[in-house]
């Protein structure tokens, strides 16, 4: 069942890759121009978060076929949210330094209030998404989260030591490498 289920998820995670770019010419273990280091970092997180979402909840075919179409969902206004909120951001700069200050404040205040609606719009598609879960499912999540997050922030650590940075620590007690409980 947990095979079937991961390679529904592959499926679908391949379908929406090929939606948005075309056919992966090459593939991506020939580095070919599909090849998966061509993608944005951005894509290829999201989809090993699919991929260890799916995993971690155990997800069930018919919960993944609801749920995946459910995050692009939410992926998509918050790209639409965001782009929005940065022209804002790029006007109100303008405003500041012509020293419009009247017409700054009001844009401040819909940039203020942007931010709210977005929140408000996220924990409702977050809501909607947690109803098809069951109460196992829903603790999970709610500790994948925080999970995954900090799983990011050892591998952009990690990433900034390669280019230059300062590493942290190994692998090892008090390191970043995995252990039981890091499995990823």
């Amino acid at each position: 069942m947990k095979k079937v289920t991961l390679s529904l998820a592959l499926l679908l995670l391949a379908g929406t890759a090929l939606a948005q770019h075309g056919p992966m010419r090459g593939g991506p273990m020939h580095g070919g121009p599909g090849h998966w280091g061509d993608k944005p970092p951005r894509e290829m997180v999201e989809a090993f978060r699919l991929y260890k979402l799916t995993e971690f909840l155990e997800l069930n075919e018919e919960q993944t076929a609801q749920i995946y179409p459910r995050i692009a969902e939410m992926q998509r206004l918050r790209d639409e949210q965001q782009k929005a909120m940065h022209e804002k951001m790029k006007e109100l700069r303008e405003l500041v330094s012509e020293e419009k200050y009247g017409k700054a404040a009001k844009l401040s205040d819909e940039i203020h209030a942007m931010k709210g609606e977005m929140h408000a719009l996220q924990h409702e598609k977050m809501s909607e998404l947690r109803s098809l879960l069951s109460d196992e499912q829903r603790a999970k999540h709610a500790l994948f989260e925080k999970r995954f997050e900090k799983h990011l922030r050892r591998v952009a650590e990690r990433m900034q030591g390669r280019r230059g940075g300062h590493p942290g620590p190994g692998p090892g007690p008090g390191g970043h490498g995995p252990g039981p409980e890091r499995g990823w």
